[in-house]
């Protein structure tokens, strides 16, 4: 499957904006501000009903519009179109072939993406939700169980903090505690036991991946920090009723679990050079692509936003060179310098799509 039409109307910094695709290579260059990287966030899109950078809907129409509009034609066995439309005054909606979704859930999981773009660097230096964002978007795109599990929680989570933030100094009402309990625990245990079964294929796919792109023999670890790892969430809760009460907030589950990651067993983020942090997330991307691929048996859409300019011309060709094997399908290039993505896919002897923004 690839993308081989694009169209975007009021979309971010595009007006009116068409673009034809082959199906292997495409580099989009242009100046800084020019659009590219929105034209990336747009295939994005497509496949899974919001922006990689921001799920504000009316922050993403452009200025002085109403609306916008993404629609894309894909070549498959079973060619189809996928259009999105949100209005300052309507809900967002997905039509597949002219068949409106019911809900926007139902869309997700039918069209893969692996985007990697200078922000993911959050992945290292931000909080615990960066990294839990990488886990959920990776299962959620071929898991709908896991999304539906992972809507539930969230929403159960948010009621029970709001109860608890209204008990300060007042009777609680235990009933209504232990039906939010209730709803918690198997969702915890379900959501953890996925995310556990997900990272035991993950990590040796990364630790190879890694072991590839750096051309080293640096020893790479991932571990999955949860709560869950050597206690039941029933014990949690009955161990940590007055900690909740006095936080007015549910302060263990899996909406706390996190990953560690480590080089030779030490901290990434504390000790890691730059070559090795930009290694290790270009590796955890490329790791998520060969874990979709795997499950689906199809390749997914790749996406590199200004990627020449965030990694070293050493492993950047190393990069060039994994993904411009037939193991990979279509591919989106994005950058400033025409020549320098010229030069890397001539060295490569690959046939590329150039269009200029």
């Amino acid at each position: 499957m690839f993308l081989k039409e694009l169209q975007l109307f009021h979309f971010k910094n595009h007006e009116s904006s068409k673009f034809v695709f082959s199906e292997k290579i495409n580099a989009i260059t242009g100046k800084n501000g020019a659009g590219k990287t929105n034209i990336l966030d747009a295939i994005y899109f497509l496949a899974n009903a919001k922006s990689y950078f921001n799920n504000i809907d009316n922050q993403l129409i452009q200025f002085d519009k109403d609306f916008y509009t993404i629609t894309g034609k894909f070549e498959d066995e079973n060619p189809f179109d996928i259009a999105i439309n949100f209005g300052k005054n309507t809900k967002k909606t997905i039509k597949k072939n002219g068949k409106l979704f019911k809900r926007i859930l139902d869309h997700i999981g039918q069209i893969q993406t692996v985007f990697i773009t200078p922000n993911d660097i959050a992945l290292i230096y931000e909080g615990s939700e960066e990294r839990r964002k990488f886990i959920d978007f990776t299962i959620c795109q071929l898991d709908t169980t896991y999304l539906k599990n992972l809507i539930e929680y969230r929403k159960v989570i948010e009621q029970r903090n709001s109860f608890l933030k209204t008990v300060e100094g007042r009777f609680v009402d235990e009933i209504l505690l232990e039906s939010y309990n209730h709803k918690l625990i198997p969702l915890n245990h379900e959501i953890y036991e996925t995310r556990k079964k997900f990272l035991a294929e993950f990590i040796p796919q990364f630790n190879k991946t890694y072991s590839d792109l750096s051309g080293s023999s640096e020893k790479c670890d991932i571990h999955y920090k949860s709560c869950l790892n050597d206690k039941t969430m029933t014990s949690i809760f009955e161990s940590n009723y007055k900690i909740d009460i006095a936080s007015q907030r549910t302060t263990e589950g899996i909406h706390k679990d996190d990953l560690e990651f480590n080089i030779h067993e030490i901290t990434i983020k504390k000790y890691g050079s730059q070559g090795q942090i930009k290694s290790f997330i270009v590796a955890l991307k490329i790791a998520q692509y060969e874990y979709l691929k795997s499950k689906t048996g199809k390749k997914p859409i790749l996406l590199l936003d200004d990627i020449f300019e965030k990694i070293d011309d050493q492993r950047s060709r190393h990069l060039m060179k994994m993904v411009c094997s037939d193991h990979f399908g279509q591919i989106f290039v994005s950058d400033t310098n025409l020549q320098r993505v010229q030069e890397h896919f001539e060295d490569q002897k690959m046939q590329c799509t150039f269009i200029e923004i």
